[in-house]
């Protein structure tokens, strides 16, 4: 096979921003079709591509090996089932499922059809995480011991008729703390083994997880915090919207995922590596905005076509999962839930 062909499922932001990446940034791959949603036809139209009237229509085509799903989050386990059954690989966005059932499902699903099945986690190509996972890797911090993490924003979804407001896509906590807890396993390198959390909406917002303090601990012994919250009070804190500090045995890394990332050594710190800054609304289709999510496609393409091993497995991807669900569990009943 010399290019992976690749449809979209789903044609809203995202939709637009995986045609993007695909079309202009993407090498050994091509855009081929695209179906889902009432923005489809449009998107099809501005990238020259076919539009399908039915995701039954995309998986029928002979010129489709592979499927990047970017709708709905509780659309994810048929669509990558439906996927896997007519012989298509799959990328599927995060959080790859609303449950670790559905994402166990979709995992054998795949698995039973020999495609491949990869999770979208953008944080880990971009640029902050990729250098704080690399200086735990090269030890200059030592043994990992402590991790601290904020995203603090003052509401979740403003438009309440929005698919995103619907509970059952799984609300602001899975949507959010899959990033993060994906990326603590990530920088760590290593396995959640217990949580204890209480989440709580303190509003009338129909979203009941919307603030979150969740502890993790880690094989090994490092102990992790998450502090996650959608009612903070304008102007909440300054870049605290994805907020992490690692700290080991002999330093700290301060993280602005959207900012700088900072090493704290030797009684100093110094500046290792610094964001360009980001514009999610006025230019969406910026290659720097684009950067995390076409090199991780990029990574699925090359995965594929050689035969690599997968670099976000649906493994990970349940993973996190698992550790928002567990906290979901832990908050409930008040008590820890051990996951290993």
């Amino acid at each position: 096979m010399a290019e992976l062909r690749i449809a979209i499922l789903g044609s809203g932001y995202m939709g637009r921003t995986h045609a993007e990446c695909v079309r202009k940034h993407i090498t050994r791959a091509k855009l081929a079709a695209v179906s889902g949603g009432s923005r489809a036809p449009k998107l099809a139209e501005d990238y020259g591509i076919p539009c399908e009237a039915t995701y039954e229509g995309l998986l029928n085509r002979d010129d489709v090996d592979a499927v990047l799903i970017a709708t709905p989050h509780a659309d994810h386990c048929p669509q990558t089932v439906a996927a896997a059954k007519a012989g298509k690989h799959v990328l599927v966005e995060k959080p790859m499922a609303t449950s670790v059932a559905d994402c166990t499902t979709m995992i054998e699903a795949c698995k039973k059809a020999n495609v491949r099945l990869q999770v979208i986690q953008t944080q880990r190509f971009r640029g902050a995480i990729a250098r704080t996972r690399n200086l735990i890797a090269e030890g200059r911090i030592g043994q990992p011991r402590m991790f601290d993490g904020r995203s603090l924003f003052t509401e979740y979804v403003a438009d309440a008729s929005a698919w995103t407001a619907d509970d059952s896509h799984g609300g602001a906590f899975l949507d959010t703390g899959v990033h993060v807890f994906d990326l603590m396993r990530f920088t760590l390198g290593a396995e959640a083994e217990k949580v204890f959390a209480t989440l709580k909406t303190f509003g009338e917002a129909r979203d009941k997880g919307l603030n979150a303090h969740v502890q993790v601990g880690f094989e090994g012994g490092v102990i992790a915090h998450h502090w996650m919250a959608y009612e903070m009070p304008k102007p909440s804190l300054a870049n605290h919207q994805h907020r992490y500090v690692i700290v080991g045995e002999t330093g700290i890394i301060d993280v602005d995922a959207y900012g700088k990332v900072q090493l704290g050594h030797d009684g100093e710190w110094t500046t290792v590596w610094e964001q360009p800054p980001i514009d999610y609304v006025n230019r969406p289709l910026d290659p720097v905005r684009l950067e995390a999510f076409f090199t991780q496609t990029q990574a699925f393409v090359d995965d594929v076509l050689d035969r690599r091993k997968d670099t976000v497995s649906g493994f990970d991807g349940r993973a996190a999962v698992a550790i928002c669900e567990a906290a979901w569990r832990s908050s409930r009943t008040g008590a820890p839930v051990h996951l290993i």
